[in-house]
């Protein structure tokens, strides 16, 4: 059978083993998506092989990703590396490349000759989350990244500038910015994120992306959860107050709480769908 990509599927308990989309101009089928009959089913993500895999839509219009197969059709049952699979979580299993994809990272790396490129080597230990507080118009992350290059925020810099549509990528992560606390351990030893907030910006899609960012930077380096703080968590001596309340729409009454809690579960959402094993459930050993 044919399918677009924004076709809803109806799945119901006595659907049989396998679903076989084919790609269109061929009669063999090259997506494979395998559910246990008897299990309830629910959406899953697993990453591209040997190319770009499709997207379909349940009938609740929740997104899932078919995987290319070579399984003939009719296959009785695909081997376990092309079915659908989730975390032990219950997260959506997702390679680092697509959860990459969905970041929309674009490198646009400051000059070197620029007083605001340190130039100092950083293994990070820490990621930082800031907050712009511009909410100048049209001052989304190329405008900022367009600042930057143009040396009109002095010494300040940081690695990653994110909004409803994009990621900017000023700094590689193994150079030091100036963040954080003057030349304290959050621009010695952290990644640097600010999140965009001008009008007509998402800050939901901005935090969707910057989680998904911040998920992806911990995997590569190692980095746990718990080093993942506001910038409110470096003080910065000699000013007043010490404590930045930043991201501020992250903190309550400007110090960590319930909004940096449901940030931080966002966070762990992503980087579970990286790192967890599988489900039992849905994956055969």
């Amino acid at each position: 059978m044919f399918m677009s990509q924004r076709a809803a599927i109806p799945f119901t308990p006595l659907m049989a083993m396998t679903l076989v989309v084919t790609s269109g101009c061929s009669s063999k089928p090259d997506l494979v998506l395998v559910r246990p009959a008897s299990k309830p089913y629910h959406a899953t993500y697993i990453g591209a092989r040997d190319k770009a895999p499709g997207t379909v839509y349940d009938q609740a219009g929740r997104a899932m990703r078919l995987v290319y197969s070579q399984s003939p059709a009719g296959a009785r049952k695909p081997s376990s590396a092309y079915q659908a699979v989730t975390t032990r979580s219950g997260s959506p299993r997702m390679s680092t490349a697509d959860l990459l994809e969905g970041v929309r990272v674009k490198r646009d790396y400051i000059s070197t000759r620029l007083r605001s490129r340190t130039g100092k080597s950083m293994k990070p230990r820490y990621i930082t989350i800031h907050s712009t507080q511009n909410f100048s118009k049209g001052a989304d992350a190329y405008r900022h990244a367009l600042a930057l290059k143009r040396g009109k925020l002095g010494k300040l810099c940081w690695h990653y500038t994110a909004d409803e549509n994009v990621t900017i990528q000023h700094l590689p992560t193994n150079e030091q910015g100036q963040h954080a606390d003057f030349d304290g351990p959050g621009n010695r030893y952290s990644i640097g994120i600010e999140m965009c907030e001008h009008p007509g910006n998402s800050r939901s899609a901005t935090l969707e992306r910057t989680a998904k960012l911040t998920a992806w930077l911990m995997h590569q380096h190692k980095i746990p959860l718990s080093r993942v703080v506001p910038h409110y968590h470096w003080p910065r001596h000699g000013m007043s107050p010490a404590h930045k309340n930043c991201p501020h729409f992250l903190l309550d009454n400007g110090r960590p709480g319930r909004k940096w809690r449901g940030f931080q579960a966002k966070v762990k959402k992503y980087h579970d769908a990286i790192t967890l094993p599988r489900s039992n459930e849905w994956a055969s050993r």
